[in-house]
């Protein structure tokens, strides 16, 4: 469903023209219907011709209420901008338009209204005059049309221009995004907000995520144009009630969407450009930047050329494309307006990078592989929240991990070269621990296993990575301490203790894993062929027996006999039971 959206000056009519188009007053307060003054966004809808039922939204034009005016004005599809024939041109009017141009809203119409106060020559000046203004704007190409709300005068001809326009408003992408201009609560319902719903779709039953806060709620009921429906599609105006979430909790500027289809940043890199009014930006004033329905303190750092790395007073749910627009604080007054490039800038030289890499209006996928391009590696969640649903091309992606193939190279490359590093300085061990491996490059295990795979160097030996190029025998002198060893291990069943045979703990390991020697416990080492002559003492013994009763058998002390009987029990060759161990 498209969204009209209403801009220019104070007291030009904008409200009047809405009222005389839908037949409904737009301004809610009672203090705006006293004073004849919109004050904050109202709302209307009709049906236009082959546009269908359209919603309006109806801003403020007055300077002090222009903060209300942002928080509406970023999700329309067309502009209804109005000038009064008898006032022509004014300040709020070249600001106003200031926001659409820099909002980039290029589908619009131009009312002249109050004509019926004017003659035909003044109408015909102001009409001069207007087009001069929208010149080098992106509504340079808007019809500009004579009405008048109280005789009727231009009506039908402005209801069809912007019947063409609403028709042909596209709402692509199927992430969910309601941007909350209100909430209040309502009996039987509890919490309800408001807002347009820009992508979609949202079904009731639906959770939802609230962000930046991260609560979620269940959609309870949806209303658009006071009528309860089941499914809401995008660009429609809504309201939502939802269970789960205090009114106090979905203030204006916070957002709805799907959980885990969105990443919260305060910190972005953006394409700035100024109002056509503004000489130079200084970053050293206080600024406002208007994002969806909020505004948020900035801290502006120009980059580059017409690239600046902003900074938010909170985190915010944004992503490549987002627009917005900054407003200086002190003069109250919108300088510029900007795309969302990198939402979640690493290293300087990375925003640097991003700010001349990212095309904001390239698509989806594009944008996912740039933004991977920079940052090397990242979760594939984070990129599609960041490029609105992207997947990078020609990634390595394992365990929801995606590489960029140059990243992918230099980690493959510092794995095989700290393998070999390990290997070199511990030549007995089996390899490097594939867990170590991963803190090292720090990197996950899943990733780590993909470099492995795809490595000529490295090879999975159990939860060990291995080099190719390794010489996994021992060396000359290994060879010759384990032959005084294996010599000392063959005088009988009483070998020396572990630590005695002049191994050091490595090589000790090393023919523990190789199977030349089994280990018993801490102190106790055996030949594989005294392991077999145990077993024969075992065997020989009558079940039950006693420690005594071993001992005696095999002519072992008890330093030797307990160990070998408990290592037994481990081996399920016996079951102790008391004092007594049974054969199994």
């Amino acid at each position: 469903m498209p969204l009209i959206g209403t801009a220019g000056h104070v007291d030009h009519g904008k409200s009047t023209l809405v009222e005389a188009l839908t037949g409904q007053d737009p301004d809610r307060w009672l203090e705006e219907k006293r004073r004849g003054l919109t004050i904050d966004l109202g709302f209307a809808w009709t049906t236009l011709g082959s546009a269908g039922e359209v919603s309006f939204v109806d801003v403020p034009g007055h300077e002090r209420f222009l903060k209300n005016m942002l928080a509406g004005i970023e999700a329309i599809d067309v502009a209804l901008f109005v000038v009064a024939a008898d006032e022509g041109w004014m300040p709020q009017s070249e600001e106003h338009l200031a926001v659409l141009d820099l909002l980039g809203v290029e589908s619009g119409v131009v009312a002249l209204t109050k004509t019926d106060a004017v003659d035909d020559e003044t109408i015909g000046l102001a009409q001069m005059e207007i087009a001069d203004q929208l010149a080098g704007t992106t509504l340079e190409s808007a019809p500009i049309l004579p009405v008048s709300a109280r005789s009727g005068r231009g009506l039908p001809e402005l209801r069809a221009a912007l019947s063409e326009r609403a028709a042909a408003a596209h709402h692509p992408g199927n992430r969910p995004r309601l941007w909350i201009d209100r909430a209040f609560s309502v009996a039987g319902s509890g919490t309800v907000v408001t807002g347009t719903l820009t992508e979609g779709p949202i079904n009731i039953g639906d959770e939802l995520e609230l962000l930046p806060a991260r609560r979620r709620g269940r959609v309870r009921g949806l209303q658009s144009h006071e009528t309860p429906i089941e499914e809401a599609r995008p660009g429609r105006r809504l309201a939502v009630a939802i269970a789960g979430i205090e009114r106090s909790q979905a203030f204006r500027g916070t957002m709805l969407g799907l959980p885990g289809q969105w990443d919260l940043s305060d910190r972005f890199t953006a394409v700035i450009r100024t109002a056509r009014y503004v000489d130079a930006l200084s970053t050293k004033g206080a600024f406002h930047v208007h994002l969806g329905s909020g505004a948020h303190p900035a801290i502006i750092k120009r980059l580059e050329a017409e690239h600046a790395l902003i900074t938010v007073g909170r985190p915010l749910p944004i992503r490549t494309g987002d627009r917005f627009i900054l407003r200086e604080s002190g003069r109250r007054q919108v300088v510029a307006g900007g795309l969302v490039l990198d939402p979640a800038p690493g290293r300087p030289s990375q925003a640097i990078r991003s700010a001349a890499t990212i095309d904001p209006k390239a698509g989806r996928d594009v944008i996912a592989t740039r933004l991977l391009g920079i940052r090397g590696v990242d979760d594939v969640n984070r990129l599609a929240a960041h490029s609105g649903g992207g997947y990078p091309s020609q990634a390595a992606v394992t365990g929801g991990v995606a590489v960029d193939p140059e990243r992918f190279g230099e980690l493959l490359a510092r794995a095989e070269r700290l393998v070999a590093e390990h290997q070199d300085l511990h030549p007995l061990r089996p390899g490097l621990p594939l867990a170590t491996l991963a803190f090292e490059l720090g990197s996950t295990p899943e990733l780590t296993g993909l470099l492995v795979e795809e490595s000529t160097l490295l090879k999975r030996t159990g939860p060990d990575v291995t080099s190719t190029r390794h010489q996994q025998g021992l060396d000359a002198e290994a060879e010759a301490s384990w032959a005084r060893a294996e010599a000392r291990l063959k005088s009988g069943l009483a070998v020396p203790a572990a630590d005695d045979l002049g191994l050091d703990r490595e090589l000790l390991h090393r023919l523990v894993r190789d199977g030349r020697l089994i280990r018993i416990s801490d102190d106790l080492v055996f030949l594989p062929e005294q392991i077999e002559a145990i077993r024969v003492h075992l065997t020989a013994m009558t079940s039950p027996f006693t420690v005594a009763e071993f001992r005696d058998r095999s002519g072992l002390s008890r330093k030797y006999a307990i160990p070998i009987l408990e290592w037994a029990d481990r081996e399920g060759l016996t079951s102790r039971r008391g004092d007594q161990r049974h054969l199994r």
